[in-house]
């Protein structure tokens, strides 16, 4: 199966990125991603050029993440990785998984205050109403309708 047989395909990413986007004003944006790198929805006033250099970036830093976990916890080399969270002066970037088995991420950037727990919080709330989402809606066939 190929990343586009099974990419979900989200119209309206709103519904899921509004609560998160709107918790406090330090959340500068967020970003729904697949596991190979490709937008599948961003927040209001990020450029699709931006979000799209952002998501490949966030994709490698996932998987990075997770072999070098697995290998310092010594852990099962799938084994899955539920947070990435990244600090510096500037802010916070966190990523975490849209459900078991989906392939699909949110992405969240923030200022220095931004309130982490209660975003996180707000994430997996969000991250797992999109899995249930994408796990109750079958991918995309290839080359037609599936019968």
């Amino acid at each position: 199966m190929t990343s586009s047989t099974s990419r979900p395909v989200i119209e309206d990413p709103s519904w899921v990125l509004n609560p998160i986007t709107e918790i406090s004003k330090e959340v500068r944006h967020a970003l729904i991603l697949s596991s190979d790198g490709m937008v599948i929805g961003a927040s209001e006033g990020l450029l699709r050029d931006t979000a799209e250099g952002i998501s490949a970036m966030t994709a490698a830093l996932h998987g990075a993440a997770r072999a070098a976990a697995n290998a310092a916890l010594d852990a099962p080399d799938g084994s899955p990785v539920t947070t990435v969270t990244v600090q510096n002066a500037y802010g916070t970037y966190m990523i975490m998984p849209a459900g078991v088995r989906t392939n699909t991420f949110i992405a969240v950037s923030g200022g220095p205050d931004m309130p982490m727990g209660t975003v996180a919080h707000i994430m997996a709330r969000q991250a797992k109403k999109l899995g249930e989402q994408l796990m109750s809606v079958p991918a995309r066939a290839q080359g037609g309708s599936a019968s």
